[in-house]
């Protein structure tokens, strides 16, 4: 294995083994056929598991369907849970696709060319292992820390607002909905670390290559001799090949990223108002910091789970809006004809940037979108309490 494979390996590495124990990524071509099917079931109890929580929140939002504390309170989690099988799904039907993003990204194609590009390479991976770590131990801990909520109540009640199956007020019954919503918000917490956190990774791998093209063609230098337009020339279709690789392996991203990440920005906006309304109800004076730290750490989370693949996002945009530029910036007032005609050509192909776009083409992900979502949260929520004040 070359350095670079090694290096790019820890852009994805933990994820795709964690996507393989659920079922959703693609065996290799190799795999026996009873791994085949233990994958299979193993996504079948995964799937069976999101499909009774996401029933038993909707009963129990049908049985709140008058209270508005309820309901929110039901859609605190319910939401994130729907999100959970929009990404576990969209993996599982995409995955013969999905799995060419890992050869596109292992490929001697994508290997650095300098000392400069590998600096490069290795910044960001340094930066996706800090975010997954970070990010990783923020949603454990705020999956915990609902978990660990009841102790604080004398286990007056469960950690998620679903549908009681029996009377909590028995030992056996309580312990035994416990342990279901253990395992239950486990293995989702850890699908959403590890999916948000391997999406982020794919944009910051993209983002580099656009990097690369970026200093290729500033670097690209003066013709001294005649046959220095011919270096040149190759040097011109090498970048534009480069580019050409860099787009495809953009689609695979943006088809990674799409379905999951629209279903993700439209239930963050009602995870958002929930968690909202919820803080706006409670007081420290009335016992319920630990209530309150539980909802504010999870806001947090939320924040987080939708800035980093917005921001990403938005790196993409800002590198190949620079393409145009970097290529302007070469020295080529001293090539021949044909040489700047190449030149024409190539930023006529550079001068859109790369969006990354959901559901709808018009809404990229994005600073903005983000801003956007966190401006729409907040008027739904402000509506919200002068409606119900």
């Amino acid at each position: 294995m070359s350095q670079h494979q090694m290096v790019t390996e820890d852009f994805y590495k933990y994820q795709v083994w964690y996507f393989q124990i659920l079922g959703v990524w693609q065996l290799p071509a190799w795999a026996a056929d009873h791994q085949r099917r233990f994958q299979s079931m193993r996504f079948g109890f995964i799937l069976v598991i999101l499909f009774i929580m996401l029933l038993l929140f909707s009963f129990e939002l049908l049985n709140n369907i008058s209270q508005v504390r309820e309901i929110l309170k039901v859609f605190f989690m319910f939401a994130t849970e729907i999100s959970c099988m929009a990404k576990l799904l969209h993996l599982k039907l995409k995955s013969r696709k999905l799995a060419g993003l890992v050869d596109a990204m292992l490929s001697p194609e994508f290997g650095v060319k300098s000392e400069q590009e590998r600096q490069m390479l290795e910044s960001d991976r340094v930066a996706v292992v800090r975010m997954r770590n970070f990010y990783g131990i923020m949603s454990l801990g705020a999956a915990a820390l609902i978990l660990m909520v009841p102790c604080f109540d004398n286990f007056g009640e469960l950690p998620l607002a679903m549908l009681e199956v029996c009377s909590i007020e028995r030992w056996i019954c309580y312990w035994s909905q416990y342990l279901f919503h253990s395992i239950c918000l486990l293995p989702t917490c850890v699908l959403n670390i590890t999916y948000d956190s391997v999406a982020y990774s794919l944009l910051c791998f993209l983002k580099v290559q656009l990097q690369r093209l970026v200093l290729r063609l500033e670097k690209l230098g003066p013709v001294i001799e005649p046959q220095d337009n011919e270096k040149i020339a190759m040097e011109l279709r090498e970048c534009a090949a480069y580019y050409n690789r860099i787009v495809r392996f953009k689609d695979l991203v943006e088809l990674f990223i799409k379905g999951p990440g629209s279903v993700q920005l439209m239930c963050s906006v009602l995870v958002l108002v929930s968690n909202l309304y919820d803080m706006s109800t409670m007081s420290i004076a009335n016992g319920d910091a630990i209530f309150m730290l539980k909802t504010c750490i999870y806001q947090l989370v939320m924040l987080w789970q939708i800035f980093i693949i917005c921001y990403a996002s938005n790196e993409v945009t800002v590198q190949s809006s620079r393409l145009c530029h970097s290529i302007y910036s070469s020295q080529w007032t001293g090539w021949n004809r044909a040489n700047r005609r190449i030149v024409l050509l190539m930023m006529q192909r550079f001068n859109s940037p790369m969006l990354l776009r959901t559901f709808n083409p018009t809404f990229a992900f994005s600073l903005e979108a983000f801003g956007s979502i966190v401006n729409c949260s907040y008027s739904y929520f402000a509506l919200l309490n002068r409606v119900n004040s």
